[in-house]
């Protein structure tokens, strides 16, 4: 199953206003924030196969092969090719803007995530790991089979959260909890699909001043749906009929 379920530390610069005065009378504000999330993928499997098809012969790019040729069957030689992903640290990101009163906030978190496709051992050709040939026969000829190139996923998120601050009037630190539902838009082979997702958060809040605070905390983000049909090949070469590709 592909499923991007992240977990890592985020570090949020937000601006928000205080919720409520001494008196103790609530007063709502929006805030905004923005936070470099760095993310951990954890993707059980990552099954390619054809679509609408009972059968699919997966192979990988030869590992020994310098040049890259994916249109020559030949080129591929290793049986059941697998992926594996990097962690998205460089391309993390997360941005918000809510509404606060008390210690309830409601808000609107989009988020971008790319991770890069490994390769699980050498290859003379830098790229070759990318690519795996989907055939519809055990032996590959000219006709027989389509190409995929898979060099990382990509994850937009739009998510609706819940989240609640555990506020002290004495203490400059406050504790927080969100949870939410959205969707993610998940970019395969330039292939964009849309899913239901959850996200949970947890963290800790420090207000640096009145209108400020330093966020602190880690989220774990997850796909409802696992599976992504319809991924236009990347390469036809002469296969006839549809050409496309299925994940799970």
């Amino acid at each position: 199953a592909c499923s991007l379920l992240i977990s890592g530390s985020s570090f949020a610069y937000s601006g928000n206003n205080d919720a409520s005065d001494v008196s103790g009378v609530m007063n709502g504000s929006f805030y905004v924030s923005g936070s470099y999330s760095p993310s951990f993928p954890s993707i059980s499997s990552f099954d390619i196969s054809e679509s609408d098809r009972g059968g699919s012969y997966v192979k990988g790019y030869n590992k020994n092969l310098s040049t890259l040729n994916v249109s020559d069957p030949i080129s591929f030689t290793q049986n059941d090719p697998s992926f594996k992903f990097a962690k998205s640290l460089l391309t993390s990101f997360d941005g918000a803007t809510g509404y606060a009163i008390g210690g309830a906030r409601v808000e609107v978190e989009v988020g971008y995530k790319k991770f890069e496709t490994l390769a699980e051992s050498d290859y003379k050709h830098v790229e070759s790991h990318n690519f795996v040939a989907v055939g519809r026969d055990a032996t590959l000829t000219l006709d027989n089979f389509f190409v995929m190139k898979i060099d990382s996923v990509k994850d937009i998120s739009v998510m609706l959260n819940a989240c609640y601050d555990v506020m002290h009037t004495d203490l400059p630190v406050s504790p927080y909890m969100c949870a939410g539902l959205g969707a993610s838009f998940i970019n395969i082979a330039d292939h964009v699909t849309s899913k239901l997702a959850y996200r949970g958060k947890v963290g800790v809040s420090y207000k640096l001043t009145p209108e400020i605070s330093l966020i602190a905390g880690g989220f774990y983000h997850g796909i409802f749906d696992e599976q992504y049909a319809g991924i236009p090949a990347s390469n036809r070469v002469n296969i006839a009929g549809g050409a496309a590709a299925k994940v799970k």
